[in-house]
């Protein structure tokens, strides 16, 4: 995708001047070591170091190398150009939606404890109302005096409600004392992110269809049409999730043959998907839910063989999002920026102490894992790409901006509360001789 981006990029008149191919060298050069640090072994041991894998899990060096490929430092990837490769993309974001909808296994979901239910619920409550209701009121601000209506407001406020949702399942770059407890927690946030990002998917894909608008600029909605649609969607998930088992069971342990029906298998739930106007996330989660939901050694295997490509399908989709990031966001981004982090200071922890609240015996009493919860959901980044996929306006690539600093922001407050109270352990220590001596 962006090798083809870089050479429509500089190939518009057939020649290409000395300082544009000084760009495409560095352009190309970015690519290939953020490639090879990101497999090397030791970049893992790396990751372990909080400071650097507070940075490195959100992807954040990936959307930093596509910023400086974008039109805004170097210019050698053309964000237009990427958007003229939308079916490839849609594919992208089929790949992660089936890589979210396969842990929708009703076998794991069964034993899931109601208190973690009640966290994922009422997280999404509060995120969703609280930040639909600051965005609707700063977009009522920021757009255009002939776009301030409900067809051209209602889009964003969802899309960034959808991106508050959840948090990030990381833990290994947050230091905490290695315990029963402290595990337990962390498998609670691992799990509960893994149901918010599926929560936050749904309610995207629903809404996208809801808020599509016509030729004319009016939202464009009808009950029936929508609901008959939905099911189409859920019939269409269920036949592509049957044949891609059948077909798993014919390519056996070929590797090639697995790769190449999951990805006839993904592009046909994305293509579908956008036929009827849903979000490819979406179309491509109900796939991988029926999928996870099949019996087999083959699809078993199919399951350990798509996870295995997360982080490299990840990495690409950040750089993607780096390369369409519009940074002139403005006072009113900004004041999005401060809104959604203080909503994320506020709400996550609020939420997940009062859902757990009941097992507290079992969970620690002071970890910096309470915090954790505050750091957004990589989810986020795949469902703001997808808001533009369906219009690339400058808008939409400045919301993206904001997802990203929001993203960047609640991924470092972890790792800072970390540090204090660490410092504070330690003052604590360095007093307690003092105070026992005669």
């Amino acid at each position: 995708m962006l090798p083809s981006a870089i050479v429509g990029a500089v190939a518009g008149g057939g020649e290409i001047s000395a300082t544009g191919a000084l760009r495409v060298f560095i352009g190309v050069a970015a690519v290939v070591a953020l490639s090879l640090v990101a497999t090397a072994r030791p970049f893992y041991r790396v990751q372990r170091i909080p400071a650097v894998g507070a940075f490195i899990s959100g992807g954040w060096a990936a959307i930093a190398v596509g910023l400086i490929l974008g039109r805004h430092v170097l210019n050698v990837v053309d964000r237009d150009v990427l958007l003229d490769v939308r079916p490839l993309i849609m594919i992208a974001l089929g790949w992660i939606g089936v890589i979210v909808g396969m842990q929708g296994r009703w076998e794991i979901l069964r034993r899931v404890p109601p208190a973690l239910w009640r966290w994922t619920a009422l997280d999404a409550l509060l995120s969703a109302i609280l930040s639909a209701t600051i965005a609707a009121f700063v977009m009522g601000e920021w757009l255009h005096p002939d776009h301030r209506s409900l067809d051209w407001v209602l889009p964003p406020v969802l899309m960034l409600a959808c991106c508050m949702i959840g948090w990030a399942p990381e833990t290994r770059s947050i230091r905490v004392a290695h315990t029963p407890k402290a595990g337990r927690l962390a498998l609670l946030l691992q799990s509960g992110a893994g149901l918010s990002a599926m929560a936050a998917i749904v309610l995207f894909g629903i809404t996208y269809r809801l808020t599509g608008r016509d030729e004319l600029g009016r939202m464009d909605f009808t009950i029936a049409e929508n609901a008959s649609k939905a099911l189409i969607a859920l019939v269409v998930a269920a036949l592509l999730g049957l044949g891609g088992r059948f077909m798993l069971q014919r390519a056996d342990r070929s590797r090639p043959d697995a790769l190449t029906v999951f990805i006839g298998v993904v592009a046909i739930s994305a293509g579908v998907a956008a036929t009827l106007r849903f979000s490819p996330l979406f179309g491509s989660m109900l796939v991988g839910v029926v999928v996870a939901n099949l019996t087999g050694p083959r699809v078993r295997d199919f399951e350990r063989f798509i996870m295995g490509a997360e982080h490299a399908v990840a990495l690409l989709f950040y750089l993607l999002a780096g390369v369409l990031l519009e940074p002139a966001i403005g006072l009113w981004g900004a004041i999005l920026v401060a809104a959604f982090v203080l909503i994320r200071i506020a709400v996550k922890p609020f939420a997940m102490q009062r859902s757990l609240a009941a097992h507290a015996a079992e969970l620690p009493a002071r970890s910096v894992l309470y915090a954790a919860s505050i750091r957004q959901s990589p989810i986020a980044i795949a469902i703001a790409v997808g808001l533009i996929l369906s219009e690339a306006s400058t808008l939409h690539r400045r919301l993206l901006t904001v997802v990203v600093l929001v993203g960047l922001i609640s991924e470092l407050l972890p790792y800072l509360v970390s540090l204090r109270q660490r410092r504070s352990l330690a003052a604590a220590a360095a007093e307690l001789p003092a105070m026992e001596r005669p």
